[in-house]
């Protein structure tokens, strides 16, 4: 129980992000500190191809993004589809 509150403080809003490493779709090894420290405000989305109510807001990221890319907004897509080709 300590070790989930403990977790969920660390992840809470407002809190800083812990950093993680992924894998771009061309094998790239990237990490999520590459992309928060260009932007002021980040929005990290985590999706999947099988997750519908992910896809159908979709187009909603995109116009966040659209709107407020000029004030410092960006978005890392993070898929949590385990097959690349799907």
């Amino acid at each position: 129980m300590k070790a989930h509150i403990e977790t969920s403080e660390k992840t809470a809003v407002g809190q800083k992000y812990i950093d993680f490493s992924m894998q771009t779709p061309e094998g790239e090894t990237v990490s999520l500190s590459d992309f928060v420290s260009k932007n002021k405000y980040t929005l990290i989305d985590f999706w999947a191809s099988w997750c519908g109510p992910c896809r159908k807001e979709m187009p909603n990221v995109v116009e966040a993004y659209k709107a407020f890319k000029d004030k410092g907004f960006g978005i890392v897509g993070v898929s949590l589809d385990e097959n690349a080709d799907k």
